[in-house]
């Protein structure tokens, strides 16, 4: 894996009620780090979440599919490293690709990608703004536009 591809890294430590029984992450906390990685993301490029959930330029997206491969095991205290990227974006679609790596060990924990819908009040898919196009275009070297 090479993440120099991705422009933005969060880290998150591993806390006691993440684990399972066996001491190993449970598998449903992988979907919350690449969540907390893909917000981190928009707060990275200065957006704010109001308190309807919303992020404060408007833009209402949902998740319409996830995806994760497990390559190894996280475990209780690990810090971990959450990569994230908007690989493509679509008319009123875009796709966040992620990996997880142990930060000490540099051992990749998981890779994960997640497609969103931006939505307008009625629920229906909406086109995205030149500008939302425009920054992730500036902020992503290899952004695609489909």
């Amino acid at each position: 894996m090479d993440l120099s591809e991705y422009n933005h890294c969060i880290n998150v430590r591993v806390r006691t009620f993440e684990v399972d029984s066996q001491g190993i992450v449970h598998n449903i906390n992988y979907f919350k780090y690449l969540e907390i990685g893909r917000v981190e993301y928009r707060r990275n490029l200065g957006y704010t979440i109001l308190p309807s959930g919303i992020f404060n330029d408007g833009l209402k997206v949902v998740v319409v599919h996830n995806e994760i491969d497990y390559r190894s095991f996280a475990y209780l205290d690990d810090l971990l490293n959450i990569c994230t990227k908007i690989a493509w974006i679509k008319n009123s679609s875009f796709c966040f690709e992620q990996i997880i790596e142990n930060k000490i060990t540099g051992s990749i924990i998981c890779e994960g990608k997640g497609i969103l819908v931006n939505i307008n009040k009625m629920n229906e898919p909406q086109s995205f703004g030149q500008k939302f196009i425009d920054e992730i275009k500036t902020f992503e070297k290899d952004l695609i536009i489909k």
